[in-house]
């Protein structure tokens, strides 16, 4: 069960990667702000650390910690630390590492797994792959429409296949709706989950950071402001279970997101 929620975390980590332009940047990031801290209820929550060519090299938070390595500004490989302490079946040490004041590093925490990805000559992301010290593996390939953007993504765990998103943008790039389909036990693919995306116009300050075009968070070139989540069933199952979620945020003079719905904070360098 421990290794499941593991595994879970890792699945966390690639969806924030879910970690972007559209052509994957190998050249250096060289404008507009860049994100140092989030805080939530005025406590850093996430930390950002960059390069010399301002790409992001560490996310640092209390949970975990992913470092990103570069081969000519070209994202490689990421590797994955967590604190394993979070995962405990006591409550006493689990409540000791949620409570914790400091970040995660390499030294203090364990090494979770290790993200390769590969391109191909138009440096196209062609494959991602998540590998867990324990030996298991996930991995997504890439399908690319006509705009050069991703219009699917296919899953993968230990090589056999278990489903794919369809993604849809609008004109400015940002991710508009998420298609995720799952292999059913019987082989079947099922639409599992509808997710719909509405924006402001402002800059999204995520996309900075990012170096790969899995779409997302991290490619939108504006802020989410609403979403709309929906669980799909067949009619034997019942009616489609439909959330939603309204953002709002605070700009600053450069149009950058300062907080969002009140109790989120941006901090930038």
């Amino acid at each position: 069960m421990k290794m499941n929620k593991i595994f879970l975390c890792l699945g966390i980590i690639v969806l924030a990667l879910s970690c972007k332009k559209e052509e994957i940047g190998i050249t250096a990031n060289n404008s507009g702000l860049l994100l140092k801290q989030v805080l939530v209820d005025n406590q850093p929550v996430l930390e950002y650390t960059y390069n010399s060519s301002r790409l992001i090299s560490a996310e640092k938070s209390k949970f975990d910690l992913t470092n990103y390595n570069y081969t000519d500004n070209q994202l490689t490989s990421t590797d994955y630390y967590l604190n394993y302490n979070i995962l405990s079946s006591d409550a006493q040490v689990s409540s000791n590492a949620m409570n914790q004041a400091g970040w995660v590093t390499a030294s203090t925490a364990n090494k979770g797994g290790t993200g390769t990805f590969d391109y191909n000559g138009s440096e196209q992301l062609l494959k991602a792959t998540y590998t867990s010290v324990s030996g298991g593996s996930q991995h997504s390939e890439f399908i690319y429409g006509a705009d050069a953007r991703i219009s699917k993504q296919i899953l993968y765990w230990d090589n056999a296949e278990t489903g794919h998103i369809d993604y849809k943008y609008d004109s400015n790039g940002n991710l508009t709706e998420e298609d995720l389909y799952n292999v059913s036990a019987s082989g079947v693919t099922e639409l599992s989950t509808t997710t719909n995306y509405e924006f402001d116009n402002s800059p999204n300050p995520y996309k900075a950071i990012n170096r790969l075009p899995i779409p997302g968070l991290y490619t939108n070139t504006n802020n989410i402001t609403k979403e709309t989540y929906t669980i799909n069933v067949n009619s034997e199952q019942g009616t489609a279970s439909v959330q939603v979620i309204v953002n709002t945020y605070v700009y600053n003079s450069k149009g950058y997101p300062t907080s969002k719905n009140g109790n989120v904070t941006y901090l930038y360098i």
